[in-house]
């Protein structure tokens, strides 16, 4: 071989190294790749996960026929827009953008009282409502005093200012980023904590984006001499668990200390039970009392 041409072939050690260690790093890249699909997912709420599975269902029964999927036909039959879910519609023909619209202006307070209402879904072509409409049946075309009620709250302009640990689930469902799953879970969280002290701990339900997280931060007050503390010198093993910041195990410690103790004389005295740090002692010290 050439000795000019052999020279381009021959690696020090060093570079020897740095190639292996280049190639070594293409694949693992290429590997983590490959692997975040299974691992890394959007954040879904309780309506999508519905619809996602309901479309991975029909596919399923799609891909068994002996027909091509494309060449299956749509299912019609007799149906209430109020009350039929998000399968229902799917097996109508309904495209997953378009009931998962119908199913959020439901959510909202939508109420049909006539097919015609049905075709103003804006994401529901004409030819599509035409399709269906014979097959809509409205089971009471009456607007009673309770739907009257509720739509008329949705047309009262929402509050400045909207406490948190006073608000009811369907005040928050009006609010921009927040649905009735997530109205749900704030409630519940609210009633596990004792009351909100302060909006990060919104974070902890949900990882909000930031334009919704500053608008909810804007509009949803907090005021901390509202919350419930739990009496640290009273409470049962089992009140003390159910709390989120404590949990079972914090929850035993924190009996087997005060059996030694007979009783506490000062919260700080939390910070001898086994397993609490500063981080856990600052979130749960501000639920408790001794009196």
């Amino acid at each position: 071989m050439d000795p000019q041409l052999k020279s381009y072939f021959s690696f020090s050690r060093k570079e020897r190294l740095g190639l292996m260690g280049l190639v070594s790093l293409i694949i693992l890249l290429w590997i983590a790749t490959f692997c975040m699909r299974y691992f890394v997912h959007a954040p879904a709420n309780e309506e999508e996960v519905q619809l996602r599975l309901a479309w991975q269902q029909m596919q399923i029964d799609d891909s068994s026929s002996e027909l091509h999927p494309s060449l299956v036909p749509n299912e019609l039959f007799s149906f209430d827009p109020n009350t039929l879910d998000s399968t229902g519609f799917i097996r109508l023909g309904l495209n997953e953008r378009t009931t998962h619209a119908l199913l959020n202006w439901r959510n909202k307070g939508k109420h049909f009282y006539k097919k015609e209402e049905f075709g103003a879904l804006y994401s529901l072509e004409r030819k599509e409502y035409e399709r269906l409409a014979p097959f809509i049946n409205i089971a009471n075309t009456a607007p009673n005093q309770y739907s009257q009620q509720y739509s008329k709250q949705y047309e009262v302009p929402l509050p400045n200012e909207i406490n948190i640990n006073r608000v009811d689930s369907a005040t928050l469902v009006r609010m921009k980023g927040i649905g009735p799953f997530l109205a749900h879970k704030i409630i519940e969280r609210r009633k596990s904590l004792g009351g909100f002290l302060n909006h990060a701990q919104l974070l902890e339900l949900y990882h909000f984006p930031d334009t919704t997280f500053d608008y909810l931060r804007a509009h949803l007050i907090i005021n901390p001499t509202e919350i419930h503390k739990i009496n640290i010198n009273s409470a049962t093993e089992q009140e003390l668990s159910i709390h989120p910041y404590i949990g079972e195990k914090m929850a035993h410690n924190i009996i087997l200390l005060r059996s030694g103790l007979l009783k506490f004389d000062k919260k700080e005295q939390l910070r001898q039970v086994p397993l609490m740090n500063e981080e856990k002692y600052r979130k749960i010290a501000t639920y408790c009392t001794i009196e």
